[in-house]
């Protein structure tokens, strides 16, 4: 694994221990760890409640801010952490927007996966793959063809 990642890992971890919460890891991290396709996450995407959004925020030191987003994603607390190789980009209750309007993001499935001498909880392949087709993005066609050869 490489030391970025390895590094951003540990911070999280101690700031999840400080706050007192688990965080559910997402993205291109999670693809990176698990070996599926040749992807490197840039941050590092994590889930959380509003609650224990607000609580990593407080155990870093630093505003959790409002609600925020953009034209696809919005999230009622979004927070990013900065300290470690890579961002950790907080979001809590995750909207998407659909052709029928804003959807809230929910987990159908935890999984874990270890790293670092510990395991973090992280999305399924298949929550995974729902967020990437929801999300639309051109440049997810490729994340999704990895997770279905990955899945199959």
């Amino acid at each position: 694994m490489r030391s970025e990642l390895v590094q951003t890992l540990v911070f999280l971890a101690g700031v999840a221990e400080r706050a007192g919460v688990t965080p559910v890891l997402f993205g291109t991290g999670v693809l990176e760890l698990r070996g599926i396709g040749d992807f490197r996450a840039t941050d590092l995407d994590v889930i959380l409640g509003v609650e224990e959004a607000r609580a990593m925020a407080a155990a870093a030191g630093i505003d959790p801010g409002e609600e925020s987003g953009n034209d696809r994603f919005r999230s009622r607390v979004h927070v990013h952490l900065s300290g470690a190789p890579l961002v950790i980009d907080v979001m809590a209750d995750m909207s998407i927007r659909t052709s029928e309007g804003w959807l809230l993001y929910e987990l159908a499935e935890i999984d874990g996966v270890e790293a670092v001498g510990r395991r973090f909880r992280a999305a399924s392949l298949g929550d995974l793959r729902r967020f990437y087709r929801l999300a639309g993005r051109d440049k997810d066609a490729a994340k999704i063809a990895a997770l279905d050869a990955a899945m199959a």
